[in-house]
């Protein structure tokens, strides 16, 4: 992954002209977010931006104003992937994504032949333009306005350039990781005149600029004009006209018409971006529905019963795809598993690993009926694929005619035990290390009764670990006061869930937070 920083284009002066997205960062009013923007139409906690694997991804975090991304509107709490050159809008400021550079770069010349310069003179772009130029650029923008090549775009801006300015050769640079390398040239030649660092430099400040050359062993001087093409303000490489004549007149239209061009061809390909970012947001999104509905398919009904167990649960997936695994089957008339699990880390990948550590232990169990060994076998399985992830489970087997429950707590730990006078407890035990750690572990089952009128409640740590605005974590006093108040698992889960959403402020958390219950009705 690339070492991304996030750049101030323009908008009100702030602490700092760039922040490093080497970890999330929180945009907002607040003082307490990474990068404070005060500013009456931003949020308190307006966006954030994640890194996560080989990406980055940017969520509005339900703003009033919103949040874009090359100028379109992000919806909120949907992660948007982002680029290097995308370009953000908070308020009234303006962002850019690009590389942190090691040291400030330079601009150096382009080509390697060695140029004498004449005079160097930077020219105003003039107002008025001659009536075929304003055909031409009409043209050139009705050429564009649809394209999705960026190569196809520099192709034109020099094939037109030509043609509104009478050069003998234009051609456009375009920056790549830090270098400028010919991106079209017109006529097609490799030989193009070299690109001087003043010229380039004067440019760069946002003027039309020409200079005089003379190239060894070439008689008199080649006029060069040279524009800076923008996107967004962020320069993206140049447009280098050579003229056939120093005529003034010549050079003033020619840098008239390479102006407005370049502005024009600037705004295109902005369109394309936004267009591009468009797309894989809908991949992205696509791709993500698809991960959801294959976890929705594997789990469970969300509330039933199976073998004289009463059960129900809720999964609430975080900021991508769920990493939180939940499973209840029936093993024989009078036996029940129940899994609830937790893969470390959050998105596809965890949500994938998930997956396949659901449907493992699901044949384990289903063909051993013994949670100890489910857990050594699953353990090795997840040592050997997991990439160096682990997951957290609790995995028993309840036997609803002798009113006992067999089970493993591989790391899992969350979980309270409803007495049948109301009161909620911790059940005691002495638990394992989470699959994936060590191939070699040894898991041992521990065993608890369920009498009459009691049940068991096991949740993710998206339950355990969120905290309300005074900073207080919901598990286990609040989640106690509600418990206390319940009679059956559906109700339970209904209750906690609704009762997280509002000790959350109003909206769930961003991440994974599962619950399940269960009981043993008479």
């Amino acid at each position: 992954m690339h070492d991304l920083v996030l750049e101030v284009l323009s908008g009100p002066t702030l602490p700092s002209r760039q922040l490093k997205l080497d970890e999330p960062r929180i945009l907002g009013r607040s003082p307490e977010c990474d990068w404070v923007l005060a500013d009456p139409g931003v949020s308190r906690r307006h966006a954030v931006i994640e890194p996560r694997s080989a990406s980055h991804y940017l969520r509005d975090l339900g703003s009033r104003a919103g949040t874009f991304v090359n100028d379109h509107a992000v919806d909120p709490d949907r992660p948007v992937p982002l680029a290097e050159h995308d370009r953000l809008r908070i308020g009234p400021w303006r962002f850019r994504v690009r590389r942190e550079e090691t040291e400030p770069a330079r601009s150096s010349p382009i080509g390697a032949a060695s140029v004498s310069l004449g005079s160097v003179t930077r020219i105003a772009a003039p107002v008025l333009a001659a009536e075929r130029r304003l055909e031409l650029l009409v043209e050139f923008a009705a050429t564009t306005v649809n394209a999705d090549s960026v190569q196809l775009i520099v192709r034109q801006l020099c094939d037109f350039a030509q043609r509104g300015s009478g050069a003998r050769v234009v051609s456009a640079w375009l920056e790549d990781d830090g270098q400028f390398t010919l991106a079209a040239s017109i006529p097609d030649t490799e030989a193009v005149f070299p690109c001087i660092t003043e010229l380039c430099e004067g440019a760069r400040q946002g003027s039309v600029v020409q200079a005089d050359i003379e190239l060894p062993g070439s008689p008199g001087v080649r006029p060069v004009l040279a524009v800076a093409l923008r996107v967004d303000k962020e320069i993206r490489g140049f447009v280098l006209a050579e003229l056939t004549r120093p005529d003034p007149r010549q050079r003033a239209d020619a840098a008239e018409f390479a102006h407005a061009l370049a502005r024009l061809a600037g705004l295109t390909l902005g369109n394309v971006e936004r267009r591009d970012m468009e797309r894989r947001v809908e991949r992205l999104h696509a791709d993500l529905e698809q991960a959801r509905e294959v976890q929705r398919q594997i789990l469970p009904p969300a509330h039933g019963q199976y073998a004289g167990t009463r059960y129900a649960f809720h999964v609430h997936p975080g900021r991508l795809v769920a990493g939180d695994l939940v499973d209840v089957f029936a093993l024989d008339e009078y036996r029940c598993a129940v899994v609830l699990g937790d893969v470390a880390g959050a998105g596809v990948g965890a949500g994938f690993l998930m997956a396949s550590v659901q449907a493992y232990l699901h044949a384990e169990l289903l063909g051993t009926c013994d949670p100890a060994l489910a857990a050594r076998r699953c353990n090795q399985y997840v040592s050997r694929v997991g990439g160096g992830r682990f997951a957290t489970a609790w995995i028993g087997v309840v036997d609803s005619r002798a009113r006992s429950i067999r089970y493993v707590d591989a790391g899992h730990g969350h979980g309270r035990h409803v007495r049948s006078n109301g009161q909620p407890c911790k059940f005691e035990g002495h638990g394992a290390i989470p699959l994936g750690i060590d191939a070699a572990a040894y898991f041992e089952s521990e065993q608890l009764t369920l009498q009459a009128g009691e049940r068991l409640i096991l949740y993710s740590d998206g339950i355990a670990e969120i905290r309300g605005s005074n900073g207080d974590t919901f598990a286990p006093l609040v989640l106690d006061q509600i418990l206390r108040r319940g009679t059956h698992p559906q109700g339970d889960v209904s209750s906690v869930i609704a009762g997280l959403e509002l000790f959350a402020g109003g909206s769930m958390p961003s991440d994974d937070a599962s619950i399940l219950a269960f009981d043993l009705p008479d």
